[in-house]
């Protein structure tokens, strides 16, 4: 029963740690490169379209893991009772944000380099980009608090 506890602990944070990474680095590396037109249309689409497959399942797995963890007396009956509960409910919320932001934004950068090219698509799902990559620098706050 330990071992496959510290199993799914361990593949949590895993993929936690190179989602939220995978997330800063797109924000705060790739985007801005593309902006400044150092990525072709290629490049973009292809270390894009990973990210987007990896953010598309990464909140299966989280879910999956995080899941058999509570199940297993990490959080209290009454979450919201403890301060330990009310991080976890958090990070709950911001992983379902961070889902939706980091598909949100591969999508639009995606379907923009097809149509307006790379400095333009860039440009338009920047912003998108930088919440996602400030909603995972909170996650990780928040997950070193827990």
């Amino acid at each position: 029963m330990v071992r496959i506890y510290a199993l799914m602990a361990i593949l949590h944070v895993i993929v936690g740690g190179v989602w939220t990474g995978w997330t800063v680095f797109m924000a705060a590396l790739i985007v801005p490169a593309a902006r400044d037109g150092r990525f072709d249309a290629d490049a973009l689409s292809w270390l894009t379209g990973r990210f987007a497959r990896f953010s598309q399942l990464a909140p299966a797995i989280m879910l999956l893991t995080g899941g058999y963890m509570a199940s297993q007396g990490i959080v209290p009956d009454a979450p919201l009772s403890s301060l330990r509960g009310q991080l976890v409910v958090t990070m709950v919320g911001l992983w379902f944000v961070l889902s939706a932001l980091s598909n949100a934004a591969s999508r639009r950068l995606v379907a923009g380099v097809g149509s307006d090219g790379v400095e333009p698509a860039a440009r338009d799902s920047a912003m998108v980009f930088y919440v996602a990559g400030g909603v995972a620098l909170a996650l990780l706050l928040v997950g070193g608090w827990l």
